[in-house]
This record gives structure tokens, sequence and C-alpha cells, in this order.
């Protein structure tokens, strides 16, 4: 029989989870990982992972597509969508297999079931032979998150999709509603559009991704209508309705109502954190609206109990959850710990790429605050001009007074993997100066971060405005 007692019971086997696990280990402590449903949890199986090796996919099309530009002719491509997706399947069966194998060579022990805090020190889980306890010096409650659908729609709808099904490729339908236009709905316009689904994407704020800086929506907005995706913003759904083909949404606009019909609607309106069920109100874990409320320290209301990830905001960002699992874990072996909000990178994974950190240039004003900004567009870009992929632009803005980097947006070619550099440095707090000062190599798309900090010192090389 199994040992049931730790120093550290995980609950939930995700990015913080698992992620916490392994760093637990490593710190010496004897833990343990309860997962309901698989390791790796949502990123992994059907969020972050799937839905890139799915990108990538499209990408590959729109190479073949492209290939005359260059001089390279092919046929018509064809897409075997089977094979598409055990694609997919086979890139996240590998990934999630290499956690086992990294838990089991770290001696972290896996309990299959759901999870339930049980008291200051204990956790239930109910597993397919019955109920058991396992005894823990410290609990890390790393839950998740879950998609949120609209009140007027239900989850059981087979005409309706989250994003924890959209990565299955169902179809794909000849036409598709997206009701949301952040990060995941628009992910979702193009991968769809790219396998011939007419989209339509619907945004009740002013425009598609609301938190990102204005000029890197515009980009946005401007690449996915040239792929045939309509989009709406300002429109209030009102209604979803069953027609004889599928789906009518039914939503505002600017005083008038309108409507779309499609095959199937994608809800993509947000996610909430999974804490249903766990028996925290019951064992005294203060609570917001289903959030679980924790100090700088990642510990909750109830001291041994501690809480990271999604859990806490339901925002899905697995490499923010990932860092907060480390750093509650050092919290509850009492050592200090700290996870600097202000420099966690987004992205999104469109083409092109949308990437960002610390404050965006429009919040900075809103907020009256004095900044300078350094702006270099990837049109004058050697590499972006060799690959053909020369929309988009390299934004970094600085406190005025002092020259620290204090955010960045990033919209081209990579611009999830170039953020680094700008995140890097917000968080070393490092001037405009200073990333100008280092050398990047040529030619690359980073050199679009040193043009950028260029011209934020009033000093523009590549570029004349």
């Amino acid at each position: 029989m199994s040992d049931t007692k730790f120093d550290l019971v995980i609950i939930g086997g995700g990015p913080a989870g698992y992620v916490a696990g392994l760093w637990a280990a490593l710190r010496g402590a004897k833990t343990a990982v309860v997962e309901k449903r698989y390791l790796g949890g949502t990123c992994l199986n059907v969020g972050c992972i799937p839905s890139k090796a799915l990108i990538h996919c499209v990408e590959m099309l729109d190479m073949a597509r492209e290939g005359k530009r260059f001089g390279i002719t092919f046929g018509e491509p064809q897409v075997d969508l089977d094979k598409v997706r055990a694609y997919k399947d086979r890139v996240v069966r590998q990934l999630v297999s290499g956690i086992e194998f990294l838990l089991a060579k770290r001696e972290v022990q896996i309990f299959r079931g759901f999870g339930m805090v049980a008291g200051p020190h204990s956790v239930a889980v109910q597993t397919e032979s019955g109920l058991l306890e396992l005894e823990a010096g410290r609990i890390l409650v790393c839950s998740g998150s879950e998609p949120i659908c609209l009140p007027m729609c239900s989850l059981d709808d087979p005409r309706l999709m989250t994003s924890d099904n959209a990565v299955s490729l169902p179809g794909p339908p000849a036409s598709l509603a997206i009701i949301g236009g952040g990060a995941i709905g628009l992910e979702f316009a193009y991968i769809y559009s790219g396998f011939g689904t007419k989209v339509t994407v619907i945004e009740m704020l002013p425009r598609i991704l609301p938190t990102e800086d204005p000029e890197a929506s515009e980009v946005l907005a401007k690449a996915l209508s040239r792929r045939g995706v309509k989009i709406a913003v300002g429109s209030k759904v009102q209604e979803v309705e069953d027609t004889a083909a599928g789906k009518r949404v039914v939503f505002e606009c600017e005083g008038e109502c309108q409507a779309v019909e499609a095959e199937m609607v994608l809800m993509a309106v947000g996610r909430r954190a999974a804490t249903a069920g766990l028996g925290l109100e019951e064992v005294g874990v203060a609570m917001d609206r289903g959030r679980i409320t924790v100090n700088q320290a990642l510990q909750t209301s109830v001291p041994s109990i501690y809480a990271a990830g999604d859990c806490l905001r339901g925002i899905g960002l697995a490499h923010l959850s990932s860092h907060e699992g480390m750093a509650a874990v050092d919290s509850a072996l009492g050592q200090e710990s700290h996870v600097c909000l202000d420099c966690v990178p987004s992205g999104i994974y469109t083409v092109p790429e949308v990437a960002s950190v610390g404050i965006r240039e429009h919040e900075a004003r809103e907020q009256d605050r004095e900044v300078t900004i350094g702006k270099f567009p990837f049109s004058a870009l050697a590499k972006a001009t060799v690959l053909n992929e020369r929309e988009g632009f390299v934004k970094l803005i600085a406190d005025a007074a002092s020259g620290r980097l204090i955010g960045g947006t990033i919209v081209g070619p990579k611009a999830t993997e170039l953020i680094a550099e700008v995140a890097l440095a917000v968080q070393r707090q490092l001037t405009m100066q200073d990333v100008a000062d280092t050398i990047h190599g040529h030619p690359t798309l980073n050199e679009a971060v040193g043009e950028a900090a260029f011209a934020g010192i009033g000093m523009p090389l590549h570029f004349f405005s």
C-alpha cells in the first residue's frame, strides 16, 4: 500500500502543480500530486500545446501555399485531418509521458482521483477504488481553471465548443462563430480559418485583444481580415439560437440587432478558477467570487494551505502558474519567495504573433505616466524581409525620468520568443540605453528590439519616420 504521509500534498497536476511537485522534490520534500484527470492540466492536454501544434500545421499549410513567392512551386496542398489530429495527439502524449517520467525519477507520488481539502493537514482523494486520506505537513492547491459559458448556452450542446474541445478539430465545420476576441478566440480563428472554415469573431469591447496595445490589435485585425475572418467589435451577444443547419448568434452592435449563422459556435469569453467542491471554504480558506485569496507568499488564510496558478485569478498563463507553484513551495518550506507580477509576458500565437510584458503604452497614458517610447517596424528589418514577414513592430516603454524599461509590446514574426529579452530587461530594471548598448546578432529578428531601443534614446539607426 502507498505511503499516505507527506511533507507536501499538491492538488492538481497542471503547470502549477506538477512543476511545484518537481521543485518540492528538488528541495528535499516528500511530495505527492493529486490529479483527477490528466497530468499537464488544461495547458498540455487541451490548451497551449495542442492548439500550438494545430497552429504549426496551419503555418506549414500557409508556407506551402506561398512557396511561389520564393520561386518554389507546389501543387495545391492537401490536408489529411486525421493525420493532423494524430500529430497533435502524439505531441501531447510525448510531453505527458515526459512529465510522468520526471515525477517518477524525483520520487513524487501521483494519486489519481479528485482531491479535496479535508482539514488544515489532510487531503481526501476520491479514487476509483474508494476514498483515500493523505496526511500533509503543507497543502498546495493548484486546481486550475475552466471555460466560462454564457448563461444562454449549455456546454452539453454538441454544436457549441469551448477551447477544451475545439483542439479536437471537429469537422472542421464549414462555418464557425467565435464569441470572444481575446487570445483564445483569435488563435482558434487563425486555426479554423486556415483549415477552410468561414469564421466570424464577435467581441463585446471596441476592439479585439482589448487588453493589448491598440496598435497591435489593429495589425492583427487587418491580418485576420485578409485571411477571410470577419470581425464584429462592440457587439454584445443577446441570444444563441438553434437553426436547421446549426446556430444563429444574435448580437447588438451600435444599437442595432444583427445576427450571424454558423454550423458551430466556439465560446471564448474567458476562464474562471476551478475551485468548486474542493472543501476550501469549509476549512476556513478565504475566497473571492470563487477565486482563492492569498498573500504575497501565496499563503491562504489557513497557514498550512497555499495556492498557485489559475485558481487565484482564472487567467490561463501556464508560465505564471509554474513560477507561482515554485514560489509557493519555497514559502511552504520556510524560504523566501517572490513572483514579480509586473513582468509576466503574454503571447498570442496567431500570424502575426502578439506578445507583451509590463505596462502597455495606452495603460501608461491612462495613468498619466511620463514615458519614453522606442518603436521599430519589422518592415525595416533585414531578417523580416528575408522571411517575407514584414508586418508589425517592436515597441518599448520606459519611464521618462529614469529611462528604466517598464513594458513592451511586439507584434510580428516570433513575437512570443522575442518578448523574453524585454521581460528580462523589465525584471532587472534595465534602461533603454542598456538594451541599445547590447550587441544583437545580425541578421536576426531580435535586432528589432535593439533598434527600438536606439529609437527610444533618440538615435534611430535603420528607420526614418
